[in-house]
């Protein structure tokens, strides 16, 4: 498979594609940062505290489109790269063939969380894109305003509310400096 990235690391962090070794990994990072959510009264990711989620976090891995990044081989974030419309992404951004990367379950660890690594990661993306893809996508719960701001701050800009799966979602897209 060839590398979305121009390079592999950021700051003193490696980034790579997941591997069926690192599923639990993923898994543990992603309900962490769930049931955080969910202490704070934000629901967007309960799915992650589900079985079922284990199936598709695997299916993701498998088709080499989930990224785990590390310090010292320690966990520190994950996150889904793809050039390809999931069902959700179709659903919130309309059937598209425009050169667009979609990015989903960008998630920290909770022993690297308040260290700005989410936002230097999106920075990182950003400019470490090697396609042909112009633009960087990416959704949101419209009723979490904390998240919502975090991408107004980061530079993405809000391109309006979609509902899919009965939810209300908020869209943001940048673009690639590739």
């Amino acid at each position: 498979m060839v590398s979305l990235f121009k390079k592999n690391t950021f700051a003193n962090y490696i980034i790579r594609r997941a591997t069926a070794s690192d599923v639990d990994t993923v898994i543990r990072i992603l309900r962490d940062a769930a049931g955080w959510l969910r202490d704070r009264g934000i629901y967007q990711w309960d799915f992650y505290l589900t079985d079922e989620a284990a199936s598709e976090v695997r299916q993701a891995i498998k088709a080499g489109t989930t990224y785990l990044v590390t310090d010292n081989h320690q966990p520190v974030a994950t996150f889904n790269l793809s050039h390809q419309q999931s069902e959700l992404d179709a659903s919130v951004w309309g059937n598209r063939d425009d050169n667009a990367l979609y990015l989903h379950r960008l998630a920290v660890d909770k022993n690297y969380r308040h260290q700005q690594i989410g936002k230097k990661l999106l920075e990182w993306i950003q400019e470490n894109s090697q396609t042909d893809s112009h633009v960087l996508r990416l959704d949101c719960v419209a009723d979490n305003p904390e998240l919502n701001q975090f991408y107004v701050k980061a530079g993405f800009t809000f391109s309006g509310y979609a509902e899919a799966m009965k939810i209300q979602f908020s869209r943001y897209e940048k673009p690639l400096n590739a």
